[in-house]
């Protein structure tokens, strides 16, 4: 990655996704009774401040306009409107979860449901999102992007992502199958068609033929 965003998206991507985990080590000890209202507030407060409020905003912000704007890519459907999509998914799934605290029971069914979206969503952004978005804006002319600085209340709810994963030691879905680019993402032939049919012109196609034949 040359951008310096994408850059601190992938590697914010790399402690979502150990959350995630420790997510799904807090459903399972929930059904144990074996957490606290306040270990399931803590989650709230990372999964709202960091990564809704900074680390989603900086892509809404920053790299959808920047794709847009410079690079041809359309908003209003495809890989960005699916991004997006998930984006407003993942903070109704937050808000659920903090009104089932109630339940451990309830709270772990919305824990799993969220740990699952957030893996799937990392997925589709490193494999797909992300290396595209470099290609088309460094194609573009596009060779600075960079997001705003974290708040101090973002950068406590980074380090709290990290006792998160230390107190709840991040555990895999055996049922989840994970997996790279369009075909393994939840939105493919629903709401996106994928990079190729949503985003390619007739300049992409052939560049990509000239790099399999060279």
């Amino acid at each position: 990655m040359k951008l310096k965003l994408l850059e601190e998206l992938l590697d914010e991507h790399r402690l979502v996704d150990r959350v995630a985990g420790a997510l799904f080590r807090f459903a399972e000890a929930a059904m144990e009774g074996e957490t606290t209202p306040e270990d399931l507030a803590d989650f709230v407060e990372f999964l709202r401040v960091f990564v809704g409020s900074y680390h989603h905003e900086r892509e809404e912000e920053t790299l959808f306009p920047a794709l847009v704007d410079r690079a041809e890519t359309p908003l209003d459907r495809g890989p960005l409107a699916a991004i997006a999509a998930d984006h407003r998914e993942a903070a109704g799934l937050v808000d659920d979860l903090e009104a089932r605290g109630g339940s451990p029971e309830e709270a772990a069914e919305v824990a799993r449901r969220l740990a699952r979206h957030l893996w799937e969503h990392v997925d589709k952004e490193d494999s797909v999102l992300l290396p595209e978005s470099e290609q088309r804006l460094l194609r573009h002319g596009v060779t600075r992007l960079e997001g705003r600085a974290p708040s101090d209340e973002e950068v406590a709810a980074r380090e709290l992502g990290e006792r998160l994963c230390g107190r709840f030691p991040p555990l895999e879905d055996p049922e989840m199958v994970r997996g790279d680019g369009c075909v393994a993402c939840s939105a493919y032939a629903e709401t996106c068609h994928g990079i190729e049919m949503e985003w390619w012109n007739r300049w992409d196609h052939e560049y990509q033929s000239s790099l399999e034949e060279g």
